[in-house]
């Protein structure tokens, strides 16, 4: 167990202790794991960043080390196992861990993490992937999940984390968006086009979507059953900010490519959800599309859901895609990304930056602003 990991157990045992004492349910304490970053800062800094090939050269862990971040959050593509057999997975575990300079970063900065497709699987893959549970058992072992954890026995390795930070209660939320996810809607002309497709948008510069249908039907699913029922509880919990990693773009529009947009029905089930639980703070912080932007939801009856993408630490997607829901520009280049809370300002900086950790894409936010207004 990490250093982290038995502070974080020793304050859950405390916290627990201490309902106890005051003659409380132990059950209603919160079930999100506890983390100590700095409780009396009244600056914090998060980073994040995803689709990072471990066969690369990765000089960006330079820049993103010297952004000194609190915590660092891995949202996917973390590897590219790419494999349909076991020992293939197991392989690419093996080269993860020979990629020196990520390594490196992780033994020096506290970290979270999630999986998306390549890492999870193979690309593009969702419930069907026939190695999930052991992908699920390679997961928890490399990221140092004690035996007991819950994330090597729920249907996926969704988790939620919370700490305090100068005064206030922050909650970083893990979704799973692989393990129960139901396949995607593809337009088989556009996939079969997709050479000419790409062809056309270097000569013309006009945006390309890509072949990904969004999917009416109302037993697909996202998140799984047992997952939506564990996030409920999770945003009943008491939080000032609450990140939601999402390892694909939750407000991007008209992409064509992997997101939430693929599921309509299941983003307006998460709209409802917020909007019932009242919890407020909320941003999505995503990956998945090998470049960076920054999105805008403007939840009905609600406050403005942004969602900042960042991808990637080594891949890059240099052709125009469309987005109805972009807010800034696009950054085509190697990427990571930042959330900067200055709580004596009340404000919370959305950053993406470069690989020489220059600040390319920025929206400042209000706190104050992430809230209901009745």
């Amino acid at each position: 167990m990490t250093l982290l990991e038995r502070k974080a157990t020793r304050r859950h045992l405390l916290l627990a202790s201490g309902l106890a004492a005051a003659g409380l349910n132990a059950d209603a304490a919160p079930t999100s794991r506890p983390l100590d970053l700095k409780p009396q800062a009244s600056r914090l800094r998060i980073a994040f960043g995803s689709c990072a090939k471990q066969g690369k050269p990765q000089p960006i862990w330079q820049a993103v080390s010297a952004s000194r971040p609190d915590l660092f959050v891995f949202l996917g593509d973390n590897f590219y196992a790419d494999a349909r057999d076991e020992a293939t997975l197991r392989q690419r575990y093996q080269e993860f861990r020979a990629a020196r300079a990520l390594q490196d970063f992780r033994r020096q900065t506290p970290h979270l993490a999630i999986w998306d497709d390549h890492d999870f699987g193979d690309d593009d893959v969702g419930a069907d992937y026939e190695l999930k549970r052991l992908s699920q058992q390679l997961f928890c072992d490399e990221w140092a999940e004690p035996a007991d954890s819950p994330r090597r026995q729920r249907s996926g390795i969704y988790e939620s984390y919370r700490f305090e930070s100068g005064g206030h209660r922050v909650q970083v939320i893990m979704l799973d968006l692989r393990f129960n996810r139901t396949a995607l809607l593809a337009d088989p002309a556009l996939h079969q086009g997709y050479k000419a497709m790409v062809l056309k948008a270097k000569l013309t510069g006009q945006p390309m979507k890509g072949w990904y249908l969004p999917n009416p039907d109302p037993k697909a699913s996202m998140l799984g059953q047992e997952q939506w029922d564990w996030l409920a509880r999770q945003l009943a919990e008491p939080a000032d900010l609450r990140i939601i990693g999402s390892s694909v773009q939750f407000a991007a529009e008209g992409t064509g490519w992997e997101g939430w947009a693929n599921f309509p029905l299941e983003r307006e089930r998460l709209l409802q959800l917020i909007r019932k639980q009242r919890a407020e703070g909320v941003v999505f912080i995503s990956g998945d599309m090998h470049y960076a932007d920054i999105s805008r939801w403007d939840m009905p009856a609600g406050y403005p859901l942004w969602d900042i993408t960042s991808s990637g630490l080594t891949e890059v997607w240099d052709i125009p895609t469309p987005n109805q829901r972009r807010q800034s520009a696009v950054l085509a280049e190697l990427n990571f990304g930042l959330l900067d809370i200055d709580w004596a300002a009340g404000t919370l900086a959305l950053v993406a930056c470069d690989v020489q950790g220059r600040h390319r894409l920025q929206q400042v936010l209000k706190l104050a602003d992430l809230r209901f207004k009745v």
